[in-house]
């Protein structure tokens, strides 16, 4: 399964992947609508058209547990820059403990990061709007938890989403409490729901890219059996392992892998 014609997603520079998972573009030639998958990080995008004398709108998400559908109108495009997971509140700020599933738009978002609404202009160019995101995200500063919950976000991504939470505090010399603290000012999730995330993403991979037998598979992915694995599918993606939408928009969310274009 590939990803769609209209779907692009890359690192520009090494010094990029520090702070940003990727830089991504999506554009749309009919009018219809795209399901986006949950991945627990935070994007910020900017909403245009190719017609240039539509206002592009700004738009910022909070980390997803639960999938979504899009509507667009024909010639809308999007470039947005998804962060790291750590960097959460870099956006959101103080208010990241309540972004769980939220998408702010126009005035909401231009409130959120205010330094952006001078892009909301007809005729911005795509290489504008693009420097201007990437800009803006590296040059927020990354808090001392941040720093630390990253280390966290790295083992969770090593092992596929299969620590437990008492070994990933246990790793991070604190508690559950303290780690889920940590996580909670920093990602925006608990530990298990971050982790869940990056399982079900593991999953779809091996599903759509290797292919074989869904219960290998289920296996591989660390779930119980491959019942456990429709279960997981069904709650993050809204399909069951067997019947998967095609073009379906699969980001690679994979950890560790920054600077790989998405299969």
């Amino acid at each position: 399964m590939r990803l769609p014609e209209g779907y692009h997603e890359r690192i520009y520079t090494p010094q990029q992947a520090r702070s940003v998972e990727a830089v991504w573009r999506h554009e749309e030639p009919q009018a219809g609508r795209s399901l986006i998958l949950p991945d627990g990080r935070c994007d910020v995008i900017v909403r245009y058209n190719a017609d240039r004398t539509v206002v592009p709108k700004l738009v910022v998400t909070g980390p997803a547990t639960q999938p979504y559908w899009v509507a667009f109108e024909a010639g809308d495009r999007w470039i947005g820059v998804r962060l790291r997971p750590e960097r959460g509140g870099v956006l959101w700020g103080d208010a990241l403990g309540t972004a769980r599933d939220q998408v702010a738009l126009g005035a909401q978002a231009e409130d959120l990061v205010p330094e952006l609404a001078g892009l909301c202009v007809a005729g911005i160019g795509e290489d504008v709007l693009r420097q201007a995101l990437v800009r803006f995200v590296e040059g927020r500063a990354l808090t001392p938890e941040g720093h630390r919950a990253g280390e966290s976000v790295r083992r969770i991504h090593l092992a596929g989403g299969r620590f437990s939470v008492t070994e990933l505090a246990a790793r991070a010399e604190c508690s559950t409490r303290h780690l889920n603290r940590l996580f909670g000012g920093t990602v925006g999730l608990s530990v298990k729901a971050y982790a869940s995330l990056v399982q079900f993403h593991r999953a779809l991979r091996l599903v759509c890219d290797v292919g074989g037998l869904l219960s290998d598979a289920a296996f591989e992915a660390g779930y119980a059996d491959q019942a456990h694995m429709t279960r997981a599918m069904r709650r993050f993606g809204g399909f069951v392992p067997s019947d998967i939408p095609e073009g379906l928009i699969r980001p690679d969310v994979s950890g560790g892998l920054w600077g790989r274009r998405a299969v």
